[in-house]
């Protein structure tokens, strides 16, 4: 009997049963180590984010469901930028990748990096792990590891892009750009100033003064019917002189509208959607609210108004019927003047030339006795007003922000006209910086 084994014989002979035991050994251990070595070869690579997973394959072309060591024991180099990458659990299996690409990613935790046994570089740029405490340590030890770290920062705009009215102001970790916009533009503004697109990229909360990607447009019709439509029974011919009548017919002609389809809207509302039209026929719809608005949307960016519909809509809908017949009076002027002013202004904006830009906009100064009541309260309650209690929200912002930051875009004059948003929060105290 031999220990471990009990007795087996082959043709009585003792020495032959020993023999087969010591080959029956040798077999099993031979088994055993092949089948650790299978399972060494067959050793299964597991990784925690399906994205990482793709671009690894799509990088080495392997089609394979299941991966082994096997497959990745001899890549030595691997492009992963700008891959959705979150989670880099599974890359320790790469032991002989030496060059990593994992730039461009979403990635907040590098430590898997220090398991990597034979990397020499890796580009960690535009990665979010440089936001979180503990990751500093992790470059400091890569770097020790004699690891080549890259972390340059990407670039957003152009640095001779259009714009300026850029300003900045800070307050316990918590951070507010204001960025001042016209409501109306061309696809060429686009990208605007590299100062400008990185203060947007930098931001967490978007705060425009109306948030339009998401007006409830059954609330906006509801509103247009209460604000600007008669509801006496009267219509707009009751309102308006003969002569008046007719240049509004005779302009909304040119859009194919008449007189007979608006017949129910007050004057203010009219001088703004003539306005509106002449925007659309000239093409210039790429207004710099609604493009960071858009990019918002896109990059998934919260956003948080300023203001309401109501609230604006209010300032016009208030004025008086002798008011509102002027504003329309003025909207009534052709299509080239309105491309001149336009194409001025665009310049000036583009320019960032803040006195440039508010000399534009305002008429020649007059007398005071010489001032229009009306106009004066008009002004104060479109610029003055608003300016007071949008910097109210934005105090909001920098006293409760917990270390967020906000790119309040809101139009140009509410920046530059007195008494404007800059102005009001530094008479309350705070430190307002002109960035562009």
């Amino acid at each position: 009997m031999v220990e471990g084994f009990g007795t087996i014989q082959l043709s009585g002979k003792v020495g032959a049963v020993r023999v087969v035991k010591e080959k029956r050994i040798l077999i099993v251990m031979v088994m055993v180590v092949g089948l650790l070595a299978a399972c060494q070869s067959e050793e299964t690579v597991e990784f925690s984010d399906e994205n990482l997973e793709a671009a690894i394959a799509d990088e080495i072309d392997n089609t394979e469901e299941d991966w082994s060591v096997s497959d990745v024991e001899t890549v030595s180099e691997l492009d992963l930028s700008e891959s959705e990458i979150m989670e880099l659990s599974g890359l320790e299996a790469f032991d002989g990748v030496e060059m990593l690409d994992l730039s461009d990613n979403d990635i907040s935790d590098i430590s898997v990096l220090l398991e990597m046994e034979g990397l020499k570089e890796v580009d960690l740029s535009e990665n979010p792990y440089r936001d979180v405490d503990d990751q500093q340590e992790i470059v400091d030890q890569l770097t020790a590891n004699e690891i080549e770290v890259i972390h340059n920062e990407k670039t957003y705009g152009r640095p001779d892009g259009p714009g300026g009215f850029l300003w900045k102001v800070e307050n316990e970790g918590t951070t507010v750009y204001l960025q001042g916009t016209i409501h109306a533009g061309t696809r060429d503004f686009y990208p605007l100033h590299e100062k400008i697109e990185t203060a947007y990229h930098e931001s967490d909360v978007i705060v425009p003064e109306i948030d339009l990607n998401n007006v409830d447009m059954g609330e906006m019709q509801q509103l247009n019917n209460e604000l600007g439509t008669y509801q006496d029974g009267t219509t707009l011919q009751d309102h308006l002189p003969e002569d008046l009548y007719k240049e509004v017919d005779q302009a909304l002609n040119g859009f194919g509208l008449g007189v007979e389809m608006v017949e129910q809207y007050k004057p203010w509302f009219l001088s703004t959607l003539i306005q509106q039209l002449m925007m659309q026929e000239l093409g210039y719809t790429f207004g710099v609210d609604q493009y960071f608005l858009n990019k918002a949307n896109m990059d998934d960016k919260e956003v948080q108004d300023l203001e309401t519909v109501e609230e604006q809509l209010g300032i016009f809908a208030d004025t008086s019927e002798e008011y509102q017949i002027e504003m329309l009076e003025d909207s009534l002027i052709s299509l080239e003047e309105m491309e001149e002013d336009m194409l001025e202004m665009f310049e000036l904006y583009k320019a960032g030339d803040e006195d440039d830009l508010l000399d534009s906009l305002m008429e020649e100064e007059v007398a005071t006795d010489e001032v229009d009541e009306e106009a004066e309260a008009f002004m104060k309650a479109i610029n003055d007003d608003r300016n007071y209690g949008m910097a109210e929200e934005i105090e909001g912002f920098l006293e409760n922000g917990e270390g967020q930051t906000y790119f309040v875009i809101v139009g140009s004059l509410h920046l530059i006209l007195e008494p404007h948003i800059v102005s009001i929060l530094e008479e309350e105290g705070y430190d307002v910086e002109k960035v562009h």
